[in-house]
């Protein structure tokens, strides 16, 4: 007794369409390999023979290998339905959707180096009008070629079935023979790349969609192919390395200035805006009304060292471990260099790691960063290094003061602390001036970190606390009395030494998210991430965009459902992954 019982026509029907879905799956193969090829042109570039090799071999392989696995679950199934118009039906119309899917995902992959997951998924199905910014006016055209082609690959392959079998074709066989090769030697050569941390190769991992490489590093350990010190030490680099970068993105000119400037850091950490007030900041209060002033000027991140590397780059936090373990230095260190600068940083920290990590972010030997005990020699030791220089010297002096961290959380340490520091400062800008070097010198002062006593009810991001003073002293005096309120970040610190003092010309784009402080108009929000979520900050509440898809509005702690704007959303992963390879 058979489980299955079919007519003599039924089962005709089934065998033809069985051999006609062969036919039309090679061809739509063919075509899942032309629309891939984009995937290949938006692939990270790379110089490398064997990395190139492995990326045509993927852009094959995975390219039928997601074809098969459609015609495996979707299309040989409905070959027991046991119609064949039917069937033919059904498959154009699935193959169509399927490849529209699939333009769908090479441009979103294009734009912005992702692709399509449950979260975007999500927010196109709220958002149907594609008000994206990603142009789909392309699938007008796209759609009308695709209709057209499965109608032909249809008729082709009805005449195949048709077709008097009076020879043996080879050449489906062999190309899908040549196929499957290339997707063996995809894995074969990631298997490879990925034991001996081959990044060039393991880069591109993330290019093709739905694409999982197999991963033999714990494998070959075991069985005594690579020594576990090895292993234990690549897979530690592959957890700080997992994506390429290229980074500026053009070469860095610069028409250095004929009187060129000194540039002063003074970072207050622990401090935030609202600690101003005329009763225990009267001198910095003073400096904010009769000098520059950035009203909105907001931390991206709540940790000090995400924070200085943000100033440091003008870049976003995902690239920091890439950065550290590859030794990348900020262009405008390497710029000040080539100009001669004397960069120096005093650090008021007890721990050595502290200075460490100071030394590995601003990618500077660390004989010239200075681990002092308190606040008071921070200020006296800048000013012993000023001292030493010629009046010709331009130097970059940055001045880190810790004590508002160290004081006990209660408000009158911390309001104690805060009149001892700004004591501390106008004595060390009256020197300054004094020695006539406010002249010469750009002066900014701000927090890296703000008062952690301020960190409220919000989860993601604390707008109170992540609010910290912004002030400017210019160059000869210049722009003074000045307020404004546009909304500013770290990001912009890079680009506006660059344009304003070091006189670079590249388009600051090329190595900063941010932009000058003195050339932003209308922005209307600051870009972060906090853990796994994308943060927008407004000028009165953050918009959080979860892995999940959902999305919430945090107003000072108030937390209410928000419809996503996919326009805003996909801008922001486009300036998150401008440096990525």
């Amino acid at each position: 007794m058979t489980l299955f019982h079919f007519s003599p026509l039924r089962k005709e029907q089934i065998l033809r369409s069985s051999t006609w879905g062969h036919h039309f799956f090679f061809l739509n193969a063919i075509l899942a390999i032309v629309i891939s090829f984009s995937y290949v042109y938006a692939a990270p570039h790379t110089e490398s023979l064997s990395a190139f090799i492995y990326l045509l071999a993927t852009w094959l392989g995975q390219s039928c290998f997601l074809a098969f696995l459609a015609f495996l679950i979707l299309f040989f199934p409905l070959t027991f339905i046991g119609n064949f118009k039917l069937y033919r039906v059904l498959s154009v119309i699935f193959a169509f959707l399927l490849h529209c899917l699939l333009l769908i995902d090479a441009k979103i992959f294009l734009t912005v180096k992702v692709h399509i997951t449950w979260m975007v998924t999500s927010l196109i199905l709220r958002d149907l009008d594609f008000n994206t910014g990603l142009n789909f006016r392309f699938m007008y055209i796209a759609v009308l070629i695709l209709i057209l082609l499965e109608i032909l690959f249809a008729k082709l392959a009805t005449r195949e079935v048709y077709k008097k079998r009076l020879r043996h074709n080879l050449f489906p066989n062999i190309v899908l023979s040549a196929i499957f090769m290339c997707f063996v030697a995809s894995h074969g050569i990631y298997i490879w790349a990925d034991a001996t941390s081959y990044e060039k190769i393991t880069n591109l991992r993330t290019v093709f969609p739905a694409h999982y490489p197999m991963t033999a590093r714990s494998f070959l350990s075991n069985h005594g192919w690579i020594d576990d010190d090895d292993f234990t030490e690549a897979s530690s680099e592959e957890k700080s390395s997992t994506s390429n970068f290229v980074y500026p993105l053009a070469e860095i000119k610069a028409n250095p200035q004929d009187n060129p400037k000194n540039v002063i850091f003074i970072l207050l950490n622990g401090m935030s805006y609202s600690d101003l007030n005329q009763t225990n900041t009267p001198f910095l209060m003073s400096l904010k009304m009769s000098n520059t002033s950035f009203e909105k000027h907001y931390l991206p991140y709540q940790n000090y060292e995400d924070n200085l590397f943000a100033s440091s780059f003008g870049l976003p936090v995902q690239y920091k471990e890439s950065f550290i373990k590859h030794k990348v230095e900020p262009v405008l260190v390497t710029e000040m260099q080539k100009q001669e600068y004397m960069v120096r940083v005093f650090t008021n920290s007890f721990l050595k790691k502290d200075v460490a990590s100071v030394t590995s972010l601003l990618g500077l030997p660390i004989n010239r960063v200075s681990a002092l005990k308190n606040d008071q020699l921070v200020f006296e030791k800048a000013l012993d290094f000023v001292d030493t220089l010629n009046s010709n010297q331009r130097f970059l002096i940055s001045l880190n003061t810790n004590s508002l961290m160290y004081v006990a959380r209660n408000k009158n340490a911390h309001a104690k602390a805060l009149k001892e520091l700004d004591e501390e400062l106008k004595n060390f800008i009256h020197e300054l001036s004094r020695r006539d070097i406010l002249k010469q010198s750009l002066v900014m002062i701000t927090s890296d970190i703000g008062n952690p006593m301020l960190l409220g009810n919000s989860t993601d991001y604390s707008m109170r606390q992540q609010h910290v003073p912004m002030i400017a002293l210019w160059p000869n005096d210049s722009l003074k009395g000045i307020s404004y309120n546009n909304l500013t970040s770290n990001f912009d610190i890079a680009p506006t030494l660059g344009l304003e003092i070091l006189g670079v010309t590249t388009p600051c784009v090329n190595y900063s998210i941010g932009n000058s402080l003195l050339k932003i108009v209308n922005r209307d929000y600051l870009l972060t991430t906090q853990g796994r979520s994308l943060l927008l900050i407004s000028n009165n509440a953050v918009t959080v965009y979860k892995r999940n898809g959902k999305v919430h509005i945090d107003e000072g702690g108030k937390i209410r459902d928000a419809k996503p704007n996919l326009e805003n959303l996909i801008k922001a992963m486009r300036e998150l992954n401008r440096f990525k390879g």
